[in-house]
C-alpha cells in the first residue's frame, strides 16, 4: 500500500488555458497570440522562468522584449494577466483531499514559477492539505531531472515505492515509474481523481 500520494500542480490539481496570457498580451503587441504562446513555452525562456533563474520581473522584460509589448502594458496588468492561465479543477481538489483523508501523506511536485505557484498559495485546500510542495522554481530544477522527485524522497524520509505520483504528461509518469515510484497518468476530462485514489490506496 502506498504511504504518500504525489500531485501535479497543472492539469492535475489545477486546470490550464495556456492561452488565456497570450490572447490578452496580444492586445499589447503586434505579434498574434499563437506567436506570443510559441515564445513563451518549450524553449529556454520556459526553462529560465521555472527554475527561478528569471524572476517574475526579468520574466516580465524578458517577455515584453520577445513580444514587442507597448510600454502601456505594465507589470501588475502583466501578472493579473498571467495568473488567468490557470484555471479552478475541483475534481483535482478533492482527489487530494481524498488521498489525505484515507491516511496517506500529501506532497506537491511541480514544473512551475512563483506566478502561478502563488495559485496554489491563494487556495486554502492547495496550500494547506499538502505537507510538502516541491516546486521547481524554488529547487533549480524541473522534470524530468530525476532529482526533483530526489526531493521530495530526501525531505519526506521516504521511498520511492511508497509513493504514488499523480500527473497528466505521459513522459513524467514514466520516469517516474522508472525511478521506482507508482504513477498514474491522469486526464481531467475523464478521470475522476477521487476514485483513482480511493482504488489505488487500498
Amino acid at each position: 500500500m502506498y504511504k504518500a500520494v504525489i500531485f501535479d500542480f497543472g492539469n492535475v490539481l489545477c486546470g490550464l488555458d495556456r492561452m488565456a496570457f497570450a490572447r490578452a498580451a496580444a492586445r499589447h503587441s503586434t505579434l498574434s497570440p499563437e506567436e506570443i504562446d510559441s515564445l513563451l513555452w518549450g524553449g529556454g525562456l520556459e526553462v529560465e522562468h521555472e527554475t527561478g533563474f528569471l524572476d517574475s520581473r526579468g520574466y516580465y522584460r524578458a517577455v515584453s522584449r520577445l513580444a514587442s509589448l507597448s510600454s502601456d502594458y505594465g507589470y501588475e496588468e502583466f501578472v493579473a494577466d498571467y495568473k488567468k492561465i490557470i484555471l479552478p479543477n475541483p475534481d483535482g481538489e478533492t482527489g487530494l483531499v481524498t488521498a489525505a483523508e484515507a491516511g496517506a501523506r500529501t506532497f506537491v511536485l511541480s514544473n512551475t514559477s512563483w506566478l502561478h505557484a502563488c495559485m496554489i498559495f491563494d487556495n486554502e485546500i492547495l496550500a494547506s492539505v499538502p505537507e510538502i510542495h516541491v516546486l521547481s522554481y524554488k529547487v533549480g530544477f524541473m522534470k524530468p531531472d530525476p532529482r526533483i522527485w530526489g526531493k521530495i524522497l530526501e525531505y519526506s524520509g521516504l521511498s520511492a515505492g511508497d509513493c504514488l505520483y499523480i500527473d497528466d504528461v505521459p513522459s513524467y509518469c514514466e520516469k517516474s515509474e522508472k525511478l521506482g515510484f507508482g504513477a498514474f497518468c491522469y486526464d481531467k476530462s475523464i478521470h475522476n481523481l477521487s476514485h483513482i485514489v480511493e482504488n489505488m490506496l487500498k
